[in-house]
């Protein structure tokens, strides 16, 4: 049975180095463009090809993440450095766009693909669409549940990749339009500037302020550290850690402990996390504790930081007092604190330093500093940092480079040594990691019965592998060698095969292309789209006579669940179209399991808006038309060319499309539902939280957002056949 993996993060030549150093199976890195954390330190071309061969020499895989969306534009430069990341045998490419890898597939059947948590799948038939595209592995949605990501497990040959610690968006990734609108940086294009980790003051329906979370959309940290043989025992071929962002210390710490546990799970089973480790998890990064998530059932509040959108560290004491005329204060310690640590006062004002000043004093209390800033008697004390902890990671990876150190982690390999009738000495030389054996011989050496070579001295030069990948593991030594051999000899032979495995293990791949492409657009007759969260929104609007003067098809889109239960009070004039939501896990999903058969025939003409994967496998296959809503996150012609190709009737562009001025457009789709009726930020915009009795997600939306028509004008006269408004 194939181990499960472990995966871990990389934004740089240190956190790699960390990262292979404290036992990864696997790293995920990105390039400099085209992947979801574009402001991490990430690799330029040359930085990329060393981390792979340094990684491939030690047996670990290395995965690029071009999980971002492309535009036609960029999509050239987007396959040629697909091209590169191929030829310099790169095990995988982790994709969002849907064009981007459908190309890849056509044209490099040999480049195994991996779809984005970017790209929303969140069940088994959306993982089953994956399939059929390509995908060799779907990483999942975080919102799921142990039941839901055993259930996809067992259901299906394609691998599983599962988040098990880091940051956790408090949107469905790849559906979040936060960023961008307010900070004009979109996650989906690689620039998330975390607007969910910004305070919001939160209203009740009748506008009144609520005593909340300052921090209402900001999640604490992930942990699943306890649940790690629940999860390979479930059937995930691998365990994610989050944060390309993060220092090479952290990924230092996080990597240790996950390959600690994920080792004794298979060696005897499940083991109980020591306090210790969890502390240091704990130590390292954590917003005021960690959750589970969604692991057994949704947490509600229990998932939320609330107070504390960055690190906390850990509670070690609290101030006493102040020490009148300084810097210093006397604090009350129930935990270590060293010189050199990072200590933060989480009062009614917030200050901190690195502990300069330390003396334990008579009184049982500890006199610390420097600390500049007000602090009161009561005030809780934290370790931000711990300067033992940092530096015990940054030993496995310091005055260490891609081609030189001492290296911790290196591959075994078996060596046979010996002499055959006619002189020639032979060494033969296997790794684990690659099929072949390599063998060197010199000679012929004339025969000495006055001086055998010892087997001592021949297994110590066979042994120098020095500051090589390889540690000597099996070593067989032919016995009383009389033949006259120097050292030096065997020296040479032992560097000879040694660099033959090396340049094995250095995978480069040929014969990839791209040829060129026209890709023609979709044509139909102009149309003008009113998309509605909900029965009343639809039942209650009035179209502004603006919008009605404009000489082109007007169509209303409502949910499919609102239209199968008000289809008579739907005016036959008006031409409708249901959509079925980018997120149905839960209630919506059961109502069109439960209805399915229903509404294939209710639809087999006039056709559905489907936005996910999942859903949209299970349309297509019963026949009924569908049409590819905003989730899919069309972004180019290739994505259009796509799903064109598997009869969907038109794709509705990407929210990165749009332009203020077209309405409330959705902002985020959430299974954690906040408190109130509205958020408003430091700069007083509006979100709407909007609840539906269908469907067990939230929608945040701009609020009373208005329809720019000169704007819609010129949309209609630049081409753009499809233009909708969020009502």
């Amino acid at each position: 049975m194939k181990k499960c993996e472990l995966l871990v993060p990389a934004g740089g030549e240190k956190q790699f180095i960390a990262a292979v150093e404290n036992g990864a199976d696997a790293i995920y890195v990105g390039g400099r463009s085209f992947n979801a954390r574009i402001n991490a330190g990430n690799f330029d071309n040359n930085e990329l090809t060393r981390a792979v061969d340094f990684a491939h020499k030690r047996g670990v895989k290395v995965y690029v993440t071009m999980n971002t969306l492309i535009a036609d534009e960029e999509m050239d430069e987007a396959l040629q450095y697909v091209l590169f990341l191929y030829e310099i045998g790169v095990d995988a490419l982790i994709v969002q766009d849907a064009g981007l890898g459908a190309v890849v597939r056509e044209n490099l059947p040999g480049f195994p693909l991996h779809l984005s948590t970017q790209a929303s799948v969140y069940d088994l038939r959306g993982v089953k669409m994956a399939g059929h595209l390509g995908y060799e592995r779907v990483v999942l949605a975080r919102e799921l549940s142990l039941n839901e990501i055993e259930e996809i497990c067992q259901n299906t040959e394609i691998e599983i990749e599962v988040f098990v610690h880091g940051a956790l968006c408090i949107c469905y990734s790849g559906q979040c339009q936060m960023s961008r609108h307010f900070g004009g940086r979109s996650g989906n294009r690689g620039q998330c500037a975390q607007p969910c980790r910004l305070p919001y003051k939160s209203f009740d329906e009748d506008g009144r302020l609520m005593k909340t979370f300052q921090y209402p959309l900001s999640p604490k940290d992930l942990c699943l550290l306890d649940h790690i043989g629940e999860l390979v025992e479930a059937g995930v071929a691998s365990l994610k850690i989050e944060g390309r962002m993060k220092s090479p210390e952290y990924v230092a710490i996080v990597t240790s402990i996950y390959r600690k546990y994920l080792d004794r799970y298979y060696e005897k089973g499940s083991d109980t996390v020591t306090a210790e480790d969890r502390e240091a998890l704990e130590q390292i990064f954590n917003r005021g504790g960690f959750t589970e998530g969604y692991f057994y059932e949704n947490p509600g509040r229990e998932l939320m930081a609330g107070e504390i959108p960055k690190h906390r560290g850990i509670k070690i004491g609290k101030v006493v007092k102040m020490v009148q005329g300084s810097s210093l204060i006397d604090v009350k310690l129930y935990h270590k604190l060293s010189i050199g640590d990072g200590i933060e006062i989480q009062g009614k004002n917030v200050t901190g330093n690195v502990v300069t000043y330390y003396k334990e004093l008579k009184s049982g209390l500890t006199r610390i500093g420097d600390l500049k800033g007000h602090v009161e008697h009561g005030d809780p004390l934290y370790k931000i940092s711990s300067k033992e902890q940092l530096s015990a990671a940054r030993r496995t990876f310091e005055n260490k480079t891609f081609e030189e150190g001492k290296y911790l982690r290196r591959t075994p390999v078996d060596m046979a040594f010996f002499c055959d009738d006619e002189g020639f000495a032979r060494l033969t030389l296997h790794s684990a990691l690659c099929d072949e054996e390599f063998t060197v011989k010199e000679g012929p050496f004339e025969k000495d019965g006055e001086h055998i070579v010892e087997t001592g001295r021949v297994e110590k030069a066979l042994r120098k592998t020095g500051n090589t990948p390889f540690v000597v593991g099996k070593l067989q030594i032919q016995d009383d060698i009389d033949r006259k051999m120097q050292i030096s000899s065997i020296n040479n032979m032992r560097r000879r095969a040694l660099e033959q495995l090396e340049q094995a293990l250095v995978l480069r791949r040929s014969g990839g292309n791209f040829p060129g492409y026209l890709m023609s657009e979709e044509g139909h007759d102009n149309t003008l789209e009113f998309y509605f969260y909900d029965w009343d929104s639809f039942s209650n609007y009035v179209m502004p006579d603006d919008l009605k003067a404009l000489d082109v098809d007007k169509v209303a889109v409502i949910p499919l669940v609102e239209y199968e239960r008000h289809y008579t009070e739907i005016p036959q004039a008006k031409m409708v179209l249901p959509y079925i939501t980018n997120i149905t896990k839960g209630k919506e999903d059961q109502f069109i399991e439960d209805h399915f058969d229903a509404i294939c025939e209710h639809y087999k003409d006039r056709g559905i808006y489907i936005g996910n994967l999942g859903w949209l496998q299970a349309f297509l296959e019963a026949k009924v038309p569908v049409y590819g809503d905003y989730g899919l996150n069309v972004c180019n012609a290739f994505s259009r060319g796509l799903y064109r190709s598997l009869r969907l009737r038109h794709c509705i562009d990407s929210l990165e499309t749009l332009d203020d001025g077209l309405g409330a457009f959705p902002l985020m789709i959430s299974e954690y539902e906040p408190q109130g009726l509205r958020l408003i930020d430091r700069k007083k915009e509006r979100i709407k939280i909007v609840r539906r009795d269908f469907s067990s997600q939230v929608i945040l939306t701009l609020e009373e957002k208005s329809v720019d028509v000169e704007q819609i004008k010129r949309m209609i006269s630049e081409g753009k056949r499809i233009i909708r408004i969020y009502c």
